[in-house]
């Protein structure tokens, strides 16, 4: 299964298994295990031109072993039909910063990249950060 996740400007996909849980954000600053909560604002995460949502917001909950991320974004659907999502060429993958981006769908005739949220997930827990991302702390 493949969920299609909006922020305020862009859409991305995930596949459905790399979500623990989707719901609203937590207001708790650990679970119910104690592991701490790190939230962050996907769109401005992957693309500083993205600006970050306010309102009513939804979270990706991703369980890790001593943490839990919440990424937050506008809206979440679960397609009914999953698109045909070509992985990326092993020279573009090769070229990626980090490797979040696995592949790319064309939906309404556009392209939407498929995130792997597991790893970027991992990676926000180790403290990596995007070179616009770390600007903006």
């Amino acid at each position: 299964m493949i969920l299609l996740i909006e922020t305020i400007s862009r859409r991305y996909l995930c596949r459905q298994n790399d979500v623990d849980a989707v719901g609203f954000p937590s207001t708790a600053d650990r679970d119910d295990r104690g592991r701490p909560i790190m939230r962050s604002q996907l769109g401005p995460l992957l693309d500083p031109s993205d600006p970050p949502a306010t309102g009513r917001l939804h979270a990706l909950t991703i369980h890790l072993r001593r943490r839990v991320v919440e990424l937050l974004v506008v809206r979440v659907d679960l397609l009914a039909e999953p698109p045909s999502v070509v992985p990326l060429a092993p020279f573009l993958t090769a070229c990626l910063q980090l490797p979040w981006v696995t592949g790319a769908a064309l939906l309404d005739e556009q392209p939407v990249l498929m995130l792997d949220l597991r790893r970027l997930a991992t990676d926000l827990a180790l403290g990596l950060r995007l070179k616009h991302a770390e600007a903006a702390l």
